[in-house]
């Protein structure tokens, strides 16, 4: 079997397991309602518009992420009022690459688009899968290492509600290959163009790449890259001149004060002492991966001549150390946000057989994977839990 076709199995072998789990949680934890996927919770209005759609809502709960890029799928262009029922319009439109596929490939059909919204998110863990197993096979490695990207955080959360990150750490797995090979600059502008349009921080992507370009005096190359971007910045006038005006938080945000807030104040939770102490250490050995992550990155970058990849992992740096301590609050929070720089600094061992760069993934996963727990035990009939 041709290497590439070895990659591409892997890759539907990958999205047949998440397809998997789903449906096993989905028929043991939610009755069999696929929208419990979307975590919707009872404290957002449901638009009337999905009023039969009898979407699972869980009780006393504000929800997560998944439920408002539910909705835009059903309304991408703003059209139908759906914005009104979001919380940050503004923000969430932007965002618009994994709701609007969903949308086209429903062909406009509401009655289609949740299924369509599932097919988009195993597409990016196929995706994501198969350019980990390209480049594991070109540093003469298994191709059955695609299957671990279902590992990143992104991709765990995804799985688990239908966030649109999984397709953010696709695209830094396609960076890495494709930034690698000079001769497939226009499979790299496509990459980059599409990164753009998943959520703001694929414009880092793009960012990383033109530095890389300017600094080798590549000028013109630099310029054509750069309209990557342009996609993107449109979507945005598009969705500024239809939806409030973005509310930004007015307090400078110094560096690391949002991680220092967070470890400061531990997040309590509402369990036995016990149980409450291994969740806030997981959630602290987490912390302490992703500071890792921080340090490694302008190591590995310098040891690397600063090549795109360095570069990315240089600016999710910085964009790590100025997040507050609302997305420091969960593992799922920071995890998601900086998976493309552990995803890329994870790359490293594929190249080198030095692990040291696996560990702050490795730090960061198991409160990810404790997340799914409560899960885990009601597809095992250990527990009843996730009933509505």
């Amino acid at each position: 079997m041709a290497p590439y076709a070895k990659s591409a199995a892997w890759a539907v072998l990958c999205a047949a397991f998440v397809l998997l789990w789903q449906g096993l949680t989905v028929r043991c934890n939610y009755g069999g309602n696929w929208s419990a996927l979307y975590c919707t919770g009872v404290k957002f209005r449901i638009p009337p518009a999905l009023a039969g759609e009898n979407i699972y809502t869980f009780r006393q709960s504000y929800g997560w992420d998944g439920q408002f890029y539910h909705y835009i799928a059903h309304d991408p262009f703003l059209a139908d009022g759906m914005w009104k029922y979001i919380d940050a319009p503004g923000m969430r439109y932007r965002r618009i690459l994994v709701p609007g596929l969903a949308y086209v490939l429903a062909l406009g059909n509401a009655k289609h688009v949740d299924a369509a919204y599932r097919a988009v998110i195993l597409l990016f863990f196929g995706l994501g899968a198969y350019w980990l197993s390209r480049l594991a096979v070109l540093y003469r490695h298994s191709p059955a290492w695609g299957m671990a990207f279902v590992c990143v955080p992104a991709a765990i959360v995804s799985m688990d509600r239908m966030a649109v990150d999984v397709a953010l750490a696709a695209f830094a797995m396609a960076f890495a290959l494709y930034s690698r090979q000079g001769e497939e600059d226009w499979k790299l502008y496509t990459v980059l163009l599409l990164a753009a349009l998943v959520r703001e921080t694929g414009l880092l992507l793009v960012g990383a790449y033109c530095i890389w370009l300017l600094l080798r005096k590549r000028v013109p190359l630099a310029a054509l890259f750069a309209t990557a971007a342009i996609p993107t910045l449109a979507w945005y006038k598009y969705v500024g001149d239809r939806t409030p005006p973005l509310k930004l938080a007015h307090a400078i945000v110094l560096p690391f004060s949002g991680l220092l807030d967070r470890l400061l104040h531990p997040l309590l939770y509402p369990f036995s002492p016990l149980a409450d102490a291994v969740i806030q250490g997981f959630d602290y050995l987490a912390a302490a991966g992703i500071v890792l992550a921080f340090a490694m990155a302008f190591l590995l970058a310098r040891k690397t001549g600063f090549n795109p990849r360095g570069w990315a992992m240089v600016v999710f740096v910085l964009l790590g150390m100025f997040l507050r301590r609302s997305e420091w609050l969960e593992a799922f929070d920071c995890g998601r946000i900086l998976s493309p720089l552990l995803v890329l600094l994870a790359l490293e061992p594929l190249a080198s057989f030095e692990w040291l760069p696996l560990a702050p993934l490795c730090m960061v996963l198991p409160r990810c994977a404790l997340q799914l727990a409560p899960q885990v035990l009601g597809v095992l009939a250990v527990t009843a839990w996730g009933r509505p």
